[in-house]
């Protein structure tokens, strides 16, 4: 075999497997993307319509006996500044009305941006 015949050859087989590269099928690494920094809960109706909240407020607690407590806006909206997310551990939710009434009270999983507390 010639010199010319073997570089030809060689050209020829890394040229196959450039194409076989290309055609190959990749797993695509399904990635999370974060967009609240804080962790958020809403609270609605079972219309999905935000309850007039000043005055509420919302507590989540940890299973260590940790409790965090946020006040609602007048739009249905608690922002916890102290839980930055996704949330790395479960909560239980508690949503208190304005004469310290409790509305509901919920299981958050981990791994939540945000909650909607439809009652």
């Amino acid at each position: 075999m010639k010199e010319s015949e073997k570089k030809a050859l060689l050209a020829k087989r890394l040229q196959m497997v450039k194409k076989a590269r290309a055609a190959a099928v990749r797993p695509r690494r399904r990635r999370i993307r974060q967009v609240l920094n804080n962790f958020i809960v809403l609270a609605i109706n079972t219309n999905n319509v935000p309850y007039e909240t000043q005055g509420w407020r919302a507590t989540l607690t940890r299973s260590s006996g940790t409790t965090v407590t946020a006040q609602f806006d007048e739009y249905g909206v608690a922002q916890f500044n102290t839980i930055s997310t996704l949330t790395s551990v479960s909560y239980t939710l508690r949503i208190f009305d304005a004469d310290n009434v409790q509305q509901v009270q919920r299981f958050v999983p981990a791994n939540r941006e945000f909650y909607v507390a439809r009652f």
